[in-house]
Parts: C-alpha cells; sequence; structure tokens
C-alpha cells in the first residue's frame, strides 16, 4: 500500500548505503506489524534489490506448504497471529515489550516465525535451535540472521552456549513430543532462560482427537481423551524410529504446574489456527 513507500523507500536506501541488515530493519520497525510481515514474505523483492541483497528469502512455497501446510498471505496471518500472542504474553505478563528482548526460537524449522521476531530484536538477539538438521540447512539456503544451533531430539541441554534469554517460544513442537521428551525440553530451555522470562509454546487440545480421527479413519480417540483428562498428556507416536519420541499430542494446562523450574501463568489461542493452545509459563 502507498502508506508503506516511505519507508521502504528509506529502508532501501539505508542498505544499500551500507549494507548492513541491522541499520536496514530500523526504518522497516516503522511500518505496522503486519506490512512487515507482508514485506518479509515477499523477499527478494525486484523493487528493492539492496533490501533482498541485507535480508533473508522467504523459504519456497513448496517448503512452506509441505511443512507446515500452507503459505504465502494465508499462512502468514497464523503466523502473526502467533506473534501478536507472543508480544501480548510478554507485555501482559512481564511488564515489557519485545523490543531489544533476547529470544530463543525452540524448533525454529525454516524460521517462519524467527523472521517476524526481526520486527523486535536485532538479529545478534535471537537463536534458532532445531533437532533437524534439514531445518537449519534451510535456514541457512535463504539467509537468515541470527544463531542458530542443531539440539539433540530429548536434549539435556541446548547448544548455545551461555546464552539466557528473556523470552522463547515453540510453535508446533510439544504439539509432537512424547511425554519424556517433553519433560526434557523443557529442563532444557530453563537452563538457558533468566528468572522471570517467559517461555511461549503451543500445545493441543482434547478436541484435537477427533478431529485426528475424523481426518484419518482412525478410532483412537477414547483412549487417547482419556489419557489426556487422567494423566494431563496424551500420545500418539507416529510410525518409524521416531515414534519414541514424535508423534501427535495433546496436553492440559495442569501438565506444567507440575513442571520444575516453571510457573503456569495462562493461555491465549487465535481463531486463525483452532489445534494451537498458547501456553506461557515463567521461569522461577
Amino acid at each position: 500500500m502507498e502508506h508503506t513507500l516511505p519507508f521502504l523507500a528509506e529502508a532501501e536506501r539505508v542498505a544499500a548505503e551500507t549494507h548492513d541488515p541491522v541499520k536496514a530493519l530500523v526504518p522497516l520497525r516503522q511500518l505496522s506489524l503486519d506490512d512487515f510481515g507482508l514485506f518479509m514474505i515477499s523477499l527478494p523483492n525486484k523493487r528493492y534489490p539492496a533490501l533482498s541483497s541485507v535480508l533473508p528469502n522467504m523459504a519456497s512455497d513448496h517448503i512452506q506448504k509441505t511443512w507446515t501446510g500452507a503459505s504465502g498471505v494465508e499462512l502468514l496471518k497464523q503466523t502473526l497471529a502467533f506473534t501478536r500472542i507472543v508480544e501480548n504474553m510478554v507485555v501482559r505478563h512481564a511488564g515489557r515489550t519485545l523490543h531489544n528482548a533476547s529470544i530463543l526460537d525452540f524448533g525454529c524449522g525454516y524460521g517462519r516465525i524467527l523472521r517476524m521476531m526481526y520486527y523486535y530484536s536485532d538479529p545478534q538477539n535471537i537463536w534458532g535451535v532445531d533437532a533437524w538438521d534439514k531445518s537449519l540447512a534451510t535456514c541457512k539456503e535463504v539467509g537468515l540472521l541470527g544463531n542458530f544451533a542443531q539440539s539433540d531430539r530429548v536434549p539435556s541441554n541446548l547448544p548455545v552456549g551461555d546464552a539466557k534469554f528473556d523470552v522463547a517460544f515453540a510453535f508446533s513442537v510439544f504439539t509432537h513430543l512424547a511425554p519424556s521428551a517433553a519433560t526434557a525440553c523443557l529442563k532444557a530451555v530453563r537452563e538457558h532462560m533468566d528468572e522471570g522470562g517467559l517461555f511461549i509454546l503451543t500445545i493441543r487440545p482434547v478436541e484435537f482427537w477427533p478431529y485426528i480421527d475424523a481426518t484419518r479413519k482412525t478410532t483412537h480417540q477414547s483412549s487417547l481423551m482419556a489419557d489426556h483428562r487422567s494423566k494431563g498428556i496424551a500420545y500418539l507416536p507416529h510410525g518409524g524410529t521416531e515414534g519414541e519420541t514424535y508423534g501427535d499430542t495433546s496436553l492440559t494446562f495442569d501438565f506444567f504446574k507440575d513442571q520444575e523450574g516453571w510457573d503456569y501463568l495462562g493461555y491465549d489461542r487465535s481463531i486463525f489456527d483452532t489445534f494451537q493452545t498458547s501456553a506461557v509459563l515463567r521461569a522461577k
């Protein structure tokens, strides 16, 4: 839209003169979050060659669709909804903004949410961690900015050195973890949180299981809904070698109340993504 053009022109000028992505992000942050997101997913953009040379490309439509089920503006709607949840949780529960925060994207995938964090904080403050080497290779291929490291599938620690974070988030990670893996991941993330830092992570509600049965023509819902309500977690392993640690998972809020080092603070959700409920934990 026309109202974005002066900010984009200034950012293009800065990028051409300095070849510095951090400096180029300053005028881009004068855009609204949605306009920032629309521009970021347009890269590389022939109208803005200097910005395209210093900022990351968007992953291909094929990667977006096969990894996350949608692409382009439709996927951006979900991405922005979660980004706003993270921002709202930080303001509400920490009394601060995301600006200049140290941020961990736990399970960063190809970086679709991580790139939205450039709206708030410089790349040197942002880490992306993932257990899948292909995720990190894709981040490198598109030129994502920040710090990246590969974790174990069931981590005892995170390969981030002595980094500590104000904010961490995990989108569609705990929706797939076995109980032991979920507990291990919570412990590993806690080791790298500043006291009082917030961890926002998405979980599946119990209503996920009737949806899965209807979609896959299976009959698992009764036992899994019973596990969810009695144990606080229900887990359906995928076939193959990862089945011991990776599948489909639903969690109750009470599951987090027994996790060492964390306080459960509340939840949020967006109707753009029915089966991704965001829980917020505070490091204690």
